[in-house]
């Protein structure tokens, strides 16, 4: 793995199990973005931009110098299917971002507790956000 992403996946492996943004300035319910944000800081010195808000972030991430869009998930990329970008109304008001990890695991903050968790899978994460929620889902490697 190259150098940059391995930083980037190790910082996301050490936040694991942990609340990244524990003094909860975003609500836990949709602290994805700002969760993704802080690892990147931790890791790089800046996040990547975007806040709290995975439209923006999406739109941080293509305007970035510093990732590039993939077609194919690998470990230390960032997934996001962005809020704004759903093809139709559906029960899944927000969408959300993560981190690959090993084996197709995806790591990324969990609305009900808070934490830093293995809590998708690329299928999980498909069927969720893709098939039921209409939102696409993009992936980005950090360069």
């Amino acid at each position: 793995m190259e150098e940059n992403r391995q930083k980037f996946y190790d910082v996301a492996l050490s936040f694991l199990g942990k609340d990244v943004t524990p003094r909860d300035e975003i609500p836990d319910e949709v602290a994805c973005a700002i969760t993704i944000n802080t690892i990147h800081t931790k890791a790089f010195g800046y996040p990547i931009g975007g806040g709290a808000s995975t439209y923006l972030l999406y739109r941080a991430l293509l305007n970035s110098p510093f990732f590039v869009k993939i077609d194919l998930p690998e470990q230390g990329a960032v997934v996001i299917s962005p809020t704004g970008y759903r093809s139709k109304k559906t029960k899944i008001e927000n969408g959300h971002v993560g981190c690959v990890g090993e084996n197709g695991i995806i790591m990324s903050n969990d609305s009900k507790s808070g934490l830093f968790l293995e809590n998708y899978t690329l299928v999980s994460w498909r069927k969720r956000f893709v098939v039921e929620g209409s939102y696409p889902m993009y992936f980005f490697r950090r360069i």
